[in-house]
């Protein structure tokens, strides 16, 4: 009897586990490598030691003194609507297109600007 409690109650801690990882919000780099939000990770590259190492190149590397350079303001009306800022963009209007909402897009300007 106590083997199947102990078996109960390790997959019910295992349950409210997998319930309160559902809950919780992504985080900017889960954000930034997911590919059903924002997947920047594909044409984008980050600092060694930022996020996982990549080879993509069509967007801009995404280096900490050129985000902080841009300020908050711009960062989060780029991962918005890039096309306000340049119509020929191929980078997705995340907010605009509703793929981001406002709080994720906040997240990933918190994180684009504290980068090394």
């Amino acid at each position: 009897m106590t083997g199947l409690l102990r078996f109960a109650a390790s997959a019910l801690a295992a349950l409210a586990a997998s319930v309160a990882q559902a809950e919780r919000p992504a985080t900017a780099l889960e954000l930034f490598v997911q590919r059903d939000k924002g997947h920047c990770i594909a044409c984008h590259q980050l600092p060694a030691g930022a996020g996982p190492a990549s080879r993509s190149d069509l967007g801009p590397v995404l280096e900490g003194p050129r985000m902080r350079s841009l300020g908050k303001r711009a960062l989060r009306e780029l991962i918005a609507d890039p096309t306000r800022a340049n119509p020929d963009t191929v980078m997705p209007p995340y907010g605009k297109h509703h793929l981001l909402d406002a709080a994720e897009i906040d997240r990933l300007v918190e994180f684009l600007h504290a980068l090394p």
